[in-house]
């Protein structure tokens, strides 16, 4: 039963990377390019394991305000920073898609 558990999580794992690269590259090819500012860095405590094997890890999530083609400034979460580490005022480019600016791509570092 154990075995079953594990492969069932393992598969989901592995789709939801497919997914997560599969949507990034259809946002590098297709989305609308723009430049973006780190607006601010927060820092998530997340625990994995339990009992005497939990541990804990930090994460930064870096927020991006950039402005789309209806001249609104959005703000949002940079889904694929990653092993960059970004300060609030860093200027990057980005792309994004019309209709889901909530899912800006790191395009490069400028």
């Amino acid at each position: 039963m154990f075995e079953i558990i594990l492969i069932v999580i393992l598969a989901a794992f592995a789709a939801g990377g497919i997914w997560a690269y599969a949507v990034t590259s259809k946002v590098k090819k297709a989305g609308i390019d723009t430049d973006a500012v780190v607006s601010r860095v927060e820092l998530r405590e997340w625990e994995s394991g339990t009992g005497d094997t939990a541990q804990s890890s930090v994460t930064e999530d870096y927020y991006i305000t950039y402005t789309n083609l209806d001249g609104q400034a959005v703000e949002a979460l940079l889904s694929n920073p990653g092993s960059h580490r970004f300060k609030a005022g860093d200027r990057i480019s980005i792309k994004y898609l019309p209709g889901r600016e909530d899912y800006p791509v790191l395009v490069k570092i400028l």
